[in-house]
Order: structure tokens, then sequence, then C-alpha cells
């Protein structure tokens, strides 16, 4: 589950929450944040295809790493950028931010995939999918609660995206080592 929360909850954040931050709480047009999305969606595109290249090589696990990390090291700079209010900017936040998550979420489905022998695959799969999916999809309430009680500021939604992406990074680490040796998945 923790190698799943990050694409799940984390794009849960930067588009629900980042949209209604954006318009309701920075005061920006809701459409400008709206095609921010728009544009983050083809940058998702993008990087799913070419991590996901990538990954072949590297292995799952490792990608899934190194992506919920850069996503921790970009939480802050990301709400920084959007905070700026300049349109170009925020565009720009939002689909590096997409972006960057995307490289986790690329590879959940290998990841996950190689935790579970054959029998169990696709209940394993689901439930760790899915549960993740359950337990994240909260986050913008949650976000903007933080934000409320912050005082508007933004580094209470930018340390929960941190904290997301570092459980997804252990998530990757974790299944790295405990990949499920197994005949089915290499036919």
């Amino acid at each position: 589950m923790a190698s799943a929360t990050l694409g799940v909850g984390g794009f849960y954040m930067l588009t629900t929450f980042m949209i209604s931050y954006g318009a309701d709480t920075l005061g920006m047009p809701r459409s400008l944040m709206v095609n921010g999305t728009l544009v983050a969606a083809v940058v998702q595109i993008v990087v799913i295809l070419v991590v996901g290249r990538m990954a072949d090589r590297l292995g799952p696990g490792r990608v899934t790493l190194w992506g919920g990390l850069l996503s921790a090291a970009f939480a802050f700079p990301l709400f920084w950028l959007v905070e700026t209010e300049n349109p170009v900017l925020v565009v720009l936040a939002m689909a590096a931010g997409i972006g960057v998550l995307s490289v986790a979420y690329a590879v959940s489905g290998a990841l996950l995939a190689e935790l579970f022998p054959a029998r169990l695959r696709y209940t394993g799969v689901a439930l760790s999918y899915n549960l993740a999916g359950a337990l994240t999809g909260f986050l913008p309430f949650l976000a903007t609660a933080l934000l409320a009680a912050g005082g508007g500021a933004s580094w209470p939604a930018a340390l929960l995206l941190m904290a997301l992406a570092l459980i997804t990074a252990l998530g990757g680490l974790l299944g790295s080592r405990l990949r499920v040796k197994d005949d089915a998945l290499t036919a």
C-alpha cells in the first residue's frame, strides 16, 4: 500500500486540493487552476511512458523509491510557485508536481505485481492499490483543514505531501527487497 499512496493521494492533493487552494484561498481564477491540471495530465502521460521504459532496466522498486524522494524534495517549492500567483508559474508548478509524482505512479502496478505469488497476485494488487486509494481519498479535506488551522499558510499541506511522498519512497525501498521470486513473473 505504501508504494501506491503517492500516485493516488498525491494526485488528489495536486488536483482537487490545489484547485481549491488556488481559487478559494489565493483568489486565482478557477479556470487557471483547472487548465493547470489539464497541462499536468499531458505531462503525466509523457512521464508514465518514459519512466515505464526506464523501470524495465532499473526495476520498479528503485524507481518508486527515487520518485518518492524526488516528490518529497519538490513539495515545498511547488506550493511556493503557486503562491506567486503568476499564471505561468502556477501551471508550471502543477505540471511539475504531477510529473514528479507520476514517476512513482508509473511503476506502481509493476511493483505491486512483483510482491505477490501468481495465485494471490490479483487479490494482493487490488487490495493494496484500492486500500491506498481509500486511505488517501480524504487527503484534500485534511489538507484544507490543515490550511485553515495554519491560518492560510501552505506549509502544513506541503508537509502532508512530503510525508506522503516519503511513505511511497519507503514502499519502493521495501518493495524492491520483498519481491516474490516467481516463474510466472518472468514468463
